[in-house]
């Protein structure tokens, strides 16, 4: 099959099962793929498949021979909000979400190895449009991002190197009624755009592997759902009217970039340690910078012991809150669209959760077929924030879980 229909396959399956995503570091998937998320997200420096791409384009110069993976992940967020201030805590009704991935690599020689890769990487979303409508506005938002990943690795005995250009489908869509309603309809804006990973490892002896990787950064620009979001709580200027004078909020909202550093250890060829570390530079990416939105620091580990014919492993997985909590106590301009910030991080896009338990494992079918199996627990959080602009205070919970399933065949 051409590389080209191989990329137009992925992506039209992408659109069509992924129509909302969640996620666990920030607004980004911890890990593509069952084995990488039981074994706590890592895998920068170890190889796990076809889908190794995401993590680190230049693991695929470990592969063998040729590989198809495919995976769903059944995605069950649990969020509440109080909406605006004097409002009771209500469930958000997007609670259910499918999440594809599918992957390919082979060799093309010794030293070069190829792949392509599909997978919903970020996205947020809540739904409150069943709630008290004099408090919770009929709340709605739906962000979702598909990546297409084809991949060029060059290995050697002791290390290797890889390349990814890198495709990005986005759509993003915000509703509410605070007495005026916005985008009623529920239309959703999209946004292409492209970047590129590159990374590297080293074998430093044969059990002891080191890598590392780099994601850039790629803009999108959702039409004017930020903007007129923004105008509906009167972010805009000139003061007067139903404008405070506060200056509105962007349309541009680029993925950030990432920073990844990762080692795998492997004992006795049975039992494999992995530590990753990855920086995603959320505080200069376009529209998160304007939504106050820090780096966020993530840590995470893995353990793997492989048998004849399964493995079993699990993980743990650690990001600061990306989202700040803004002043927002007078009624200067400044201050009050650090309200709506404070507002629309937590209400519309409360991406703040910070631990994950991870276990999974995988069993061989036969020599050429394997399934493999994630789960994923990410407890409760409580974030409360300053909105006095607004009369008080706005509290969301948010915890996760997930369940993958996905099937590697060889040949």
């Amino acid at each position: 099959m051409k590389m080209n229909k191989i990329v137009g396959s992925l992506v039209t399956a992408g659109i069509l099962v992924s129509p909302m995503v969640y996620a666990t570091n920030g607004d980004e998937m911890m890990a593509v793929g069952s084995q990488s998320t039981a074994l706590g997200g890592t895998g920068v420096a170890n190889f796990i498949g076809a889908e190794s791409a995401f993590a680190n384009p230049a693991m695929l110069g470990k592969t063998k021979g040729s590989e198809f993976t495919g995976g769903l992940v059944f995605f069950t967020p649990t969020m509440t909000n109080t909406g605006m201030p004097g409002g009771a805590a209500a469930d958000s009704k997007a609670s259910t979400n499918y999440i594809p991935d599918v992957s390919f690599s082979s060799r093309l020689s010794d030293t070069l190895a190829y792949g392509v890769s599909m997978a919903g990487i970020a996205g947020m979303g809540v739904d409150y449009t069943g709630a008290n409508a004099a408090t919770h506005i009929k709340a709605k938002s739906a962000m979702s991002i598909l990546r297409v990943v084809p991949t060029i690795a060059y290995n050697t005995a002791d290390f290797g190197v890889g390349f990814s250009p890198v495709f990005q489908y986005g759509s993003l869509m915000l509703s509410y009624n605070n007495g005026a309603p916005l985008n009623a309809a529920e239309t959703a804006e999209t946004s292409t755009g492209f970047g590129y990973s590159l990374g590297g490892y080293v074998n430093v002896m044969p059990a002891l592997t080191l890598g590392a990787s780099y994601q850039s950064e790629i803009a999108g620009k959702y039409g004017t759902q930020l903007s007129k979001a923004g105008n509906g709580f009167g972010l805009c200027q000139p003061a007067g009217g139903g404008c405070t004078g506060a200056a509105p909020f962007g349309d541009d909202l680029n993925q950030p970039a990432e920073m990844k550093l990762g080692i795998a250890y492997t004992m006795a060829e049975s039992i494999t340690v992995t530590a990753d570390y990855k920086l995603i530079q959320w505080g200069s990416a376009k529209g998160y910078k304007d939504f106050e939105w820090k780096d966020q620091n993530i840590f995470a580990v893995g353990a793997k012991y492989a048998a004849n014919g399964y493995w079993l492993g699990l993980g743990y997985n650690n990001a600061n809150n990306p989202i700040a909590t803004l002043p927002a106590a007078s009624g200067a301009a400044g201050e009050y669209r650090n309200a709506a910030i404070n507002f629309f991080n937590n209400m519309f896009f409360p991406a703040v959760v910070t631990n994950s338990f991870t276990f999974g494992g995988g069993y061989d079918i036969s020599k050429n077929l394997a399934v493999e199996a994630a789960a994923v627990v990410t407890p409760k959080v409580e974030t409360k924030v300053d909105v006095m602009n607004f009369g008080g205070t706005n509290t969301t919970t948010h915890s996760q879980q997930s369940y993958s399933a996905s099937l590697r065949y060889k040949f």
